[in-house]
């Protein structure tokens, strides 16, 4: 970036409420470090977001990549007393070929994770945030790639949303998977050769998907029985030939088409 362009950036930062980021292009990738508010608060937490946007038919992956493939990997470097969370996955796409069945991310998405700033943070500071990004971009092919990502936030005691940002932050956090409603119930059974995940709704559930989190239980290319019931639906997953001991908890992310996704942990009992 021009030098003229860089001074004119941390003199923005100086005077007013705004971040600052660069675009990364990469490997069939672009991608960029994007914060949801204008400004760090001491002591209080701000979402930062790694938005990768990839060419036509090349794909990341989610935290279970299914058959092949490795997630992202965010290793951060924060100023002093900050911290950050796990990385919050957005429900993901199933990509299946005759004898593969991945899970990842077309187009575009955007990782969310939690930071929580300094208490110490002082008025008219910068808090300068760096990222190694590390992943890998599939097509036929799958390539590794990293980059090395900067964001300059500045230090408010009260930031507000970034107008810029605010669509896309606002559609992340809608694509996480959130824990089921109150009224709803869920069980698991390990039977011989599959597991069978029973979710009471309340009303019959005509669609739904599941997406295991932990690679080795279930065979993912293997078709999803889904039995509608009166009050919800069942699903059964064939286990995998790679599952060499008993799964006490089935754990994943339930996904219905044009709602929220939910997580799933319940205990998987024996029948």
């Amino acid at each position: 970036m021009p030098f003229r362009r860089v001074m004119s950036c941390f003199f923005l930062l100086a005077c007013c409420n705004v971040s600052w980021s660069e675009k990364i292009a990469a490997k069939h990738t672009q991608l960029e470090l994007l914060a949801q508010q204008t400004a760090a608060s001491p002591g209080q937490q701000v979402w930062l977001g790694v938005h990768f946007v990839l060419e036509k038919g090349w794909h990341i992956y989610w935290v279970n990549p299914g058959d092949s493939g490795q997630p992202p990997v965010l290793q951060w470097q924060l100023p002093p007393g900050f911290s950050a969370g796990e990385i919050q996955w957005p429900r993901p796409e199933k990509m299946q070929t005759a004898h593969l069945a991945d899970y990842g991310y077309h187009d575009d998405v955007l990782l969310l994770v939690p930071v929580q700033a300094s208490k110490s943070l002082s008025a008219n500071s910068r808090a300068e945030i760096g990222l190694d990004a590390k992943w890998l971009v599939c097509r036929e092919v799958c390539l590794p790639d990293h980059a090395q990502l900067h964001l300059a936030l500045s230090v408010s005691s009260s930031p507000k949303d970034d107008p810029s940002v605010a669509p896309l932050f606002t559609n992340a956090h809608k694509l996480v998977p959130q824990p089921l409603p109150r009224h709803w119930k869920a069980r698991a059974e390990s039977r011989k050769g599959s597991f069978v995940l029973i979710v009471d709704a309340g009303r019959p559930l005509r669609q739904a998907e599941f997406f295991p989190l932990h690679a080795d239980q279930v065979e993912n290319v293997a078709p999803q029985k889904l039995s509608v019931l009166a009050r919800g639906a069942q699903i059964a997953l064939q286990k995998s030939d790679q599952l060499l001991k008993p799964v006490p908890h089935l754990q994943g992310v339930l996904v219905l088409p044009g709602e929220t996704a939910y997580t799933i942990d319940v205990p998987a009992a024996e029948r």
